[in-house]
């Protein structure tokens, strides 16, 4: 598409721009990039606001795992583009030389570029921390000059903020200006959205007053045989269960297994690949796990949950193939 063409030459002009104007200041658009990770506030903002208000620490990790899962189907969905590998691909430029981007150690990453997984994350952690430092002040009572300057000074640090994220992953060549504008935007989306349903991040402690779990705890108590509690009802479960199944999707599909085998088409092949399918997974759904231990019955949970997807994307189309090939060597001698 021409239009998207011009966009991200757009976008790498951007990017040249900025490695050009910006070379001294690149050990810090590294940092800003590394900071930006999921991993900061997994291990650093949690612990700090959990202990301080465990509803924001809460909410803080629910927004950034889920807006880190959101960000990974969007870019199945989207197919977004990387600088780097963009401007080696691309017809655009015709003739013309086309521009020279530098690379870095942490330029390389393998996924889709839209939208930016950095700004989405930081923009939805950061917005949440924002939020919940001007819903503790509105709590004591201040002028309303010093509300307002608070509320400038808060929302001009998460522009700052997200502007270097932002001018870091453009000028890694990790992203497009478009995407990391994008990530942004949808990473508010995001915090704002569970901003607005509380029940999902409260803290699920009864000294909080609130308790994730209530609907197992009635299910145990009015259920007339216990055996009967189905565990894997529970939403933690199903949250598992569909964790699980992307996973094991996503493992088969970057498998040796599945990338390096010779596709078979044949009729008989496929019909062979179903009914071996079918024939594992009704084993598969075999195996039942007791819910005593609660953590041990929702990591196998997970477990049977990706080895499903796993079984019919990789390992039985590579056994079957396997076998076929034996098979032809076989009659060859």
């Amino acid at each position: 598409c021409w239009l998207m063409d011009w966009l991200h030459s757009a976008g790498v002009d951007v990017a040249v721009h900025l490695q050009a104007r910006f070379s001294a200041y690149e050990d810090w658009f590294h940092l800003a990039s590394s900071v930006a990770d999921l991993h900061t506030p997994i291990f650093i903002f949690f612990p700090l606001w959990f202990h301080l208000r465990p509803s924001v620490g809460v909410k803080l990790i629910w927004v950034a795992v889920i807006g880190d899962w959101l960000n990974l189907v969007l870019k199945w969905v989207l197919f977004g583009e990387r600088p780097y590998w963009w401007v080696h691909e691309t017809q655009f430029y015709g003739s013309i030389p086309a521009p020279v981007l530098r690379q870095s150690p942490i330029t390389c990453e393998t996924g889709p570029g839209s939208p930016s997984g950095h700004a989405m994350g930081s923009a939805g952690v950061w917005y949440v921390m924002v939020t919940a430092v001007l819903s503790i002040a509105s709590e004591k009572k201040h002028s309303s000059l010093l509300t307002g300057a608070l509320h400038v000074v808060l929302w001009t640090l998460l522009c700052a903020v997200e502007l270097i994220v932002c001018m870091s992953r453009v000028y890694v060549a990790a992203h497009f200006p478009h995407q990391v504008i994008t990530g942004v935007i949808s990473g508010i989306i995001v915090a704002e959205v569970f901003s607005r349903v509380q029940w999902i991040y409260r803290a699920n402690m009864m000294r909080l007053g609130v308790d994730l779990l209530w609907t197992l705890e009635k299910a145990k108590r009015w259920c007339v045989r216990a055996e009967w509690v189905h565990m894997d009802t529970t939403p933690f479960a199903s949250l598992l269960r569909n964790l699980g199944t992307l996973f094991g999707l996503g493992l088969g599909l970057h498998s040796p297994l599945y990338t390096e085998r010779k596709p078979g088409r044949s009729a008989p092949f496929r019909l062979g690949c179903i009914t071996a399918s079918l024939l594992l997974l009704q084993l598969l759904d075999l195996f039942h796990f007791s819910s005593e231990n609660e953590l041990l019955f929702y990591m196998l949970s997970f477990c049977k949950s990706a080895t499903a997807p796993f079984i019919t994307v990789a390992l039985v189309p590579w056994a079957l193939s396997g076998f076929c090939q034996h098979q032809g060597r076989k009659k060859d001698w």
